[in-house]
């Protein structure tokens, strides 16, 4: 059996590094970067060609959905295992439709991601089984709400939703339970990607696009 070589993204060092010690101890794995954030995980993924991508969602910035999509595109040869916390079936279907491989459950046990890792590697698709059967059915039809180069993630599109409510940043930030700097990025984010410079050119084109509702 060939190596895996092994990405990992996660912006907590210590859940990083463990993995990394983990899969180390597996000599048909190696670890070949480590990865904080997902500019960080492009610029080594393109560097570094890894067999495997193992993503976090929650990263901070681009979050690992949106990440997973340009890598999709960029790399289409990688394939990304999605390896977080969520599992509300709006993060599933995001990863999914992004183009990730897999949707693995950090509950899972060591040899339940050993061996998502490897069917990922060989090109199959791996979806934690304690996710629902229907989400994973929902996510293989089309994308209608999404119509731009890149989707909106499920916060940006929170954000947006309230920005075409006439909520203002500091109403957003305190109805998400977010920092007013955090909505701005979140904002700025949606902003590149609908193609706008403003928040009326945002709430304009996302109600063109479907991608919100009045």
């Amino acid at each position: 059996m060939p190596v895996i070589r092994l990405l990992i993204v996660d912006d907590h060092r210590l859940v990083a590094e463990t993995l990394a010690a983990v899969f180390r101890r597996d000599p048909d794995l190696d670890v070949v970067g480590i990865a904080a954030t997902a500019p960080e995980a492009l610029a080594l993924a393109k560097r570094l060609q890894p067999s495997v991508i193992l993503m976090d969602i929650g990263l901070p910035g681009m979050d690992g959905v949106e990440a997973t999509w340009t890598l999709r595109r960029t790399l289409p040869s990688i394939p990304v295992l999605i390896l977080t916390m969520f599992d509300q079936e709006p993060y599933v279907l995001e990863a999914l439709r992004a183009g990730a491989a897999g949707y693995l459950l950090k509950t899972s046990s060591i040899q339940q991601l050993h061996e998502a890792v490897r069917a990922v590697g060989a090109g199959q698709r791996v979806i934690d089984p304690a996710i629902a059967p229907a989400a994973i059915q929902r996510a293989a039809a089309p994308r209608l709400a999404v119509r731009g180069p890149f989707p909106l993630s499920r916060r940006e599109t929170e954000v947006v939703q309230r920005v075409v409510a006439g909520r203002t940043v500091r109403d957003i930030a305190g109805e998400l339970h977010l920092s007013a700097h955090t909505v701005r990025n979140h904002l700025k984010s949606a902003y590149r990607k609908l193609g706008v410079h403003s928040q009326a050119e945002a709430a304009v084109h996302a109600l063109r696009r479907g991608i919100v509702v009045a």
